[in-house]
């Protein structure tokens, strides 16, 4: 293929967020008197939605108006407090610059994704971010990917998905693009290998390499 486009995944898979994300869960609950969680037990909530994520940890979603503007008052005060890219992905994404179009296709809500991007400094080299509330429908309904697509141009042949759950290889198949999953995030190899993902990288230069060898 002629690779034109890379969609990227964000929490789990460009950046490490889950004590940033569990901090905020974690006030909300005590705001509402609730007991807080230990980060393990939330970070298995992450990566499918706002509404999912305290709908899970809350036990149901019968306070879920109450939550939601309380944990967004304290995730926007906090989003890169701990929050930091993976090893190795602040050089990948400086490296594919000019190279590869590059995008982030993340069920976090957009105006966040798109600060944390320009704050450690990858507004130019990843200049689409789209997120929760940019379309209809979260992942791994196709709608980010066709917006994208759209905005870029590029056509789905020449396109992959870079993720770390099986949300994210859904998204791809639905979409009709290539898919390469990576180990380290909150998926994990056994998450991705039992979707069905057949190819599943540990580190950022095994994803360079994986990316050039899909360029052809």
């Amino acid at each position: 293929m002629a690779l034109g486009l890379v969609i990227f995944d964000l929490d789990g898979t460009l950046v490490d967020s889950r004590r940033d994300l569990a901090d905020a869960v974690n006030a909300t609950l005590r705001e509402l008197g609730r007991t807080e969680l230990p980060v393990a037990e939330i970070e298995g909530s992450i990566g499918r939605g706002v509404n999912r994520l305290l709908e899970r940890t809350l036990g149901g979603a019968e306070l879920l108006g109450r939550a939601r503007p309380i944990f967004e008052r304290h995730y926007g005060a906090g989003l890169l407090v701990h929050t930091r890219p993976y090893p190795g992905v602040d050089a990948l994404i400086r490296g594919l610059a000019g190279r590869r179009a590059q995008a982030v296709a993340t069920n976090k809500p957009g105006f966040w994704a798109r600060e944390i991007v320009a704050r450690l400094g990858w507004a130019e080299a990843v200049p689409q971010v789209v997120g929760g509330g940019d379309v209809e429908r979260l992942k791994p309904a196709p709608d980010m990917v066709d917006l994208l697509l759209r905005q870029t141009g590029v056509p789905a042949a020449q396109a992959v998905v870079v993720g770390d759950m099986d949300v994210d290889l859904e998204l791809a198949r639905g979409a009709g693009l290539s898919f390469v999953g990576v180990a380290w995030g909150l998926g994990g190899r056994m998450q991705l290998e039992g979707a069905g993902a057949e190819l599943v990288v540990d580190t950022a230069a095994e994803l360079a390499a994986a990316l050039t060898d899909l360029a052809g």
